[in-house]
């Protein structure tokens, strides 16, 4: 799934949490494409090729690759989520989760053309090959759901506000 979708469904997930909460589920939704991407679209806006689109394979530098399998993989994920709950004395912090939600979300959104999800990685090379985020038909159906999801808030919120 596109970046923002990522950060826009962890805020939908995570509208019920306290502000400071949904923002880090929010950062942590959009946490894996931001870097493992984001060093390259910097420099591809510093360097002036920044264009619009999906860059070619062939144009992304390895090291994009690198992070990448690390911050899609959920074992990567479950071992970080469960140090930081043990490092909380048992209590798990639950914007975290929204980093292992990217990661099943990629799963299903992934093809074998473009950055399949190593969500297995370090054990396996194990990949699915699904549908693809950036098909027109796949965009219009989730951001469509994501304005039904804001439009619900949004009547909910209005409901709230009327009822005081």
């Amino acid at each position: 799934m596109d970046t923002l979708a990522h950060g826009l469904w962890a805020n939908v997930i995570y509208q019920r949490q306290r502000a400071a909460d949904r923002w880090w589920a929010i950062f942590f939704g959009v946490a894996p494409d931001l870097f493992s991407f984001g060093p390259f679209m910097i420099s591809r806006i510093l360097f002036g090729t920044f264009g619009v689109g999906r860059p070619e394979v062939e144009s992304i530098p390895l090291y994009v690759s690198f992070i990448y399998n690390y911050t899609h993989s959920a074992v990567i994920f479950l071992v970080v989520f469960g140090l930081v709950a043990l490092w909380r004395s048992g209590k798990i912090w639950w914007p975290l989760a929204a980093w292992g939600l990217h990661i099943l979300i990629d799963i299903g959104t992934h093809t074998y053309e473009f950055f399949p999800t190593p969500f297995l990685f370090p054990l396996s090379s194990w990949k699915v090959n699904a549908i693809n985020w950036a098909d027109p038909t796949f965009m219009i159906v989730n951001y469509s759901l994501l304005v039904l999801a804001y439009l619900e808030i949004y009547r909910r919120r209005l409901k709230s506000k009327f009822k005081s």
